[in-house]
């Protein structure tokens, strides 16, 4: 997790269209929910969003976004037990993704405006525009990486 922040705070939160960027952390804390459970993706969003504070300095708001994010996408929680299939894991994946990159999106647009941009400029452009590119790079990561951890 402290390789995806990293990763998130020096490179791809720098790939910015107006004024949105993706954020590879959302589509980890909705795997590790998906898969784990809704406790332990609200603590790993709790704290990805604490470290993600400290290196940004706005370390209140993103630990609040990280916790959210975390809770909203373990309501997409599939058992080890449940025998579901990949096709379902991968539909839950994909809602716990948009719901948790949807709900952060939107509490950062509410929260934070650094530009003094209008409420309707901010949701659209970071909501849609934030959910759209961080799940381009959900589906990336499903293709190549996850796909095998979900397998039957």
């Amino acid at each position: 997790m402290f390789i995806l922040v990293l990763v998130q705070h020096f490179f791809i939160s720098r790939l910015v269209i107006l004024h949105a960027s993706a954020d590879i952390l959302v589509v980890f804390i909705a795997f590790i929910s998906m898969s784990i459970g809704q406790r332990t993706g609200t603590t790993y969003g709790f704290v990805s969003g604490l470290v993600m504070g400290l290196l940004s300095g706005n370390i209140g708001m993103s630990a609040l976004i990280g916790t959210v994010e975390g809770f909203v996408a373990g309501f997409f929680h599939v058992p080890e037990e449940s025998h579901a299939t990949s096709v379902k894991k991968r539909r839950m994946y994909y809602g716990a993704g948009i719901t948790a990159l949807v709900s952060g999106n939107l509490l950062t647009a509410l929260l934070n405006n650094p530009l003094s941009l209008p409420l309707y400029v901010r949701l659209l452009e970071i909501v849609i525009l934030g959910t759209i590119m961080s799940m381009l790079l959900g589906a990336l990561m499903y293709r190549f990486v996850l796909q095998k951890l979900l397998r039957d």
